[in-house]
């Protein structure tokens, strides 16, 4: 694993020397990865507090806008889900978190880890079903006075691929898997500390990889169709998942990677990351 020295150095680097040479020690262009700090918020993003002591939150406003959504050429995979066809997606503004929810963040509210990889509580959450998720939001809700929600699969794809800012890589933020990115190449099946590695152009960290993140949405095939600030179909058997984890290849893990499961069933490679309503 990437130690946490070397990332904070390196994003000195890059606030104090421009381009710090213009590379990184791979020969990466940095201005590709958005310099930003996982438990900090910029001018701008929205720090709350859940607890002393507890890592916080910290949302990014994504501004909205019109993207290609899908592959035109996307891959189908093992239970049949297509990243095709490509289709038009416009979104309204939101707020989404830096991080994927981690493990001290859910005991605080749920007063239990049910994470399988539970070794450093700043690993994210893990082992939790949709329905897991929706008990979460509930209770954090209440906790902090604020309002949050799972992001929509749209809006969870337009923020991995950098929003308007997207320089249309395939993974968040480079085409570089190890710029960004804990697949089974590199974490070899081990989840990471979350924001151990490059932030996309929107400043999030762990968009593809680490663990697998739930979205809101009931599973439904793509369609041509041109949408508004879809929400997905209101009754189904599954519920999306995003990104990819640590278990899978990079490949198995894009910007456009979508998977589907059982909302009852926990998995030790999916977690969640968070919208801000208010």
């Amino acid at each position: 694993m990437k130690n946490t020295g070397k990332f904070i150095l390196g994003t000195l680097c890059a606030l104090t020397l421009t381009a710090c040479g213009g590379k990184t020690d791979k020969g990466e262009n940095t201005d590709t990865i958005a310099v930003s700090e996982p438990f900090e918020a910029r001018t701008g993003e929205t720090k709350i507090e859940i607890k002393e002591g507890i890592t916080p939150l910290v949302f990014v406003p994504v501004k909205g806008g019109t993207f290609e959504m899908g592959l035109a050429d996307g891959q189908k995979h093992n239970d049949d889900i297509s990243e095709a066809p490509a289709h038009k997606v416009t979104l309204s503004d939101y707020q989404i978190c830096k991080i994927e929810v981690t493990q001290d963040q859910w005991e605080t509210v749920m007063g239990k880890n049910p994470a399988q990889q539970n070794d450093d509580p700043q690993k994210p959450v893990e082992n939790v079903s949709w329905n897991d998720t929706q008990a979460f939001v509930a209770k954090l809700s209440e906790m902090t006075g604020h309002k949050f929600r799972l992001p929509t699969e749209a809006e969870w794809e337009f923020a991995a691929r950098g929003g308007v800012e997207s320089k249309g890589t395939i993974y968040a933020g480079s085409d570089n898997p190890e710029d960004v990115l804990n697949s089974f190449e590199y974490g070899h099946g081990k989840t990471w500390v979350v924001g151990q590695i490059g932030a996309n152009e929107l400043g999030l960290f762990d968009m593809n990889g680490n663990v697998a993140e739930w979205v809101q949405d009931f599973y439904a095939d793509y369609t041509a169709e041109e949408q508004t600030d879809p929400k997905g179909p209101a009754t189904g058997e599954y519920h999306v998942y995003r990104g990819g984890h640590c278990n899978k290849n990079a490949n198995e893990c894009t910007v456009t990677i979508r998977m589907k499961f059982a909302p009852v069933m926990p998995a030790p490679s999916i977690g969640l990351r968070l919208v801000l309503v208010e």
